[in-house]
């Protein structure tokens, strides 16, 4: 029950606000309204009615006494009413002609003035009460106006104080809506912060205090993170480049020296370290340097497969032609290259496929090889692994950065990279999600 009552609740910031505004705006209204129309039933009406019934009774009394006509005409002017006897008539009904509130504590009220035969016609523009005469052969016709006893005060009051209530709430969820904004300008920049996309939107705390500090602490937060991974990138690239030099005389002095299987292994370690120094520092140019572009991702991906296709590898894409995406090409291009490599070294066949699933697209490089141990997935993003079950050997004879490079950059586009078995060609599938 408390599951259920969770999924009907509204999940936005704005529309649980504006709930807790409504409800009790809500509640408040109709207690009011409860409360001022048993009031006005029970309490006003019942003065009224008995005021008009009263008036009723007096009349009939003067006329049973045969009071002058110009006594009576001066009281009907005085009082506001028409009276008419009506001679040799009976009453043909009695009671009421609409059974309504007021007309029933009207009724009640005749009643208690000692008349258990009337009339009280409703139909007409006025109130009409018919008594008879003492005499019993005629009957008093006595006429009051309608608003006497059913003025529209209920209507009136109640939807006076709902239309205040709207344009108050109105009022309400505009001012709500400019403290919300700035809620939301922070949602903005964390998401496009997480998705790489820190540069193309411009944050400024602003609003509530609680939410300027929250703002602050983001802002803090983003700049010592840039700063900290640009340092590292530095650092780390400064390292590889410093590297070079020195791996470069070693395989000079190596390739003088004679060719013994020794330096023939160092040889190799040796050309495995430079291709480990050059990439990295090609990754690290990439990560500081390029800008954002919006692509097509389908034209992307197809060109992209070019450079891979031979008569022993073939690549298939599919799926949605139409997703534009705001990526840095030549980082997202090199994560995608060094997949495909992967999958050229140890499949025939290539299926890549691009779908949307909620706000995400997702593309899966299927291939047709031996597949991949589930267990030890994860490890396949660990640099320098280079294992064949690992399948994390690149194009450049394997030093086992291409799908630790590959996560790197899919990461900093806010997307992820999973490794799974593929249930149609029975090999690896690595799955990409990207953000749309």
């Amino acid at each position: 029950m408390v599951k259920f009552i969770k999924r009907l609740l509204p999940k936005s910031l704005i529309s649980r606000f504006l709930l807790i505004l409504i409800t009790p705006v809500i509640f408040s209204q109709l207690i009011i309204g409860i409360i001022f129309s048993e009031k006005y039933t029970g309490t006003i009406l019942n003065i009224i009615s008995r005021q008009m019934a009263g008036e009723a009774a007096a009349i009939a009394k003067l006329l049973d006494l045969g009071c002058e006509k110009s006594y009576i005409d001066e009281l009907k002017k005085n009082m506001n009413l028409e009276i008419d006897i009506l001679n040799d008539l009976k009453l043909e009904k009695s009671g009421i002609s609409k059974n309504h509130t007021a007309y029933r504590i009207l009724r009640n009220a005749l009643i208690k003035k000692g008349y258990n035969n009337y009339y009280i016609d409703t139909q007409n523009q006025n109130m009409d009460i018919y008594i008879p005469a003492l005499n019993e052969m005629d009957i008093y016709k006595i006429s009051f106006s309608r608003k006497t006893l059913y003025m529209k005060i209920i209507p009136v009051v109640l939807g006076s104080g709902i239309i205040s209530s709207i344009l108050l709430l109105i009022i309400a969820f505009i001012f709500l809506k400019n403290q919300i904004r700035p809620i939301k300008k922070l949602a903005k920049a964390a998401e496009n912060f997480g998705k790489g996309l820190d540069n193309s939107y411009e944050y400024k705390p602003e609003g509530a205090e609680e939410i300027r500090v929250a703002g602050t602490a983001f802002y803090e937060m983003r700049e010592n993170l840039k700063n900290l991974m640009d340092n590292r990138l530095k650092v780390l690239a400064g390292i590889s480049h410093d590297l070079r030099t020195p791996l470069t005389k070693m395989k000079l002095q190596l390739s003088v020296m004679p060719k013994t299987d020794e330096t023939k292994w160092l040889m190799k370690d040796v050309n495995t370290m430079i291709q480990i120094t050059e990439n990295f520092t090609i990754h690290a140019a990439e990560q500081n340097k390029e800008k954002l572009t919006q692509i097509n991702l389908y034209d992307f991906i197809f060109n992209i497969t070019l450079e891979y296709i031979s008569n022993e590898f073939s690549i298939e894409v599919t799926g949605s032609r139409n997703f534009v995406l705001l990526i840095k090409p030549v980082s997202l291009g090199r994560a995608f290259g060094n997949i495909i490599s992967n999958a050229k070294k140890y499949s025939s066949k290539l299926v890549i496929t691009i779908l949307k699933k909620n706000n995400f697209v997702i593309i899966n490089f299927e291939d047709n090889g031996p597949g991949i141990i589930l267990d030890n997935s994860e490890e396949l993003f660990h640099p320098f692994k280079k294992q064949n079950e690992a399948r994390t050997q690149n194009m450049d004879d394997g030093v086992g950065l291409g799908l630790s490079i590959a996560r790197d950059a899919i990461l900093a586009h806010g997307g992820s990279i999973t490794a799974n078995n593929s249930q149609k060609f029975k090999g690896a599938c690595f799955c990409v999600k990207l953000p749309l």
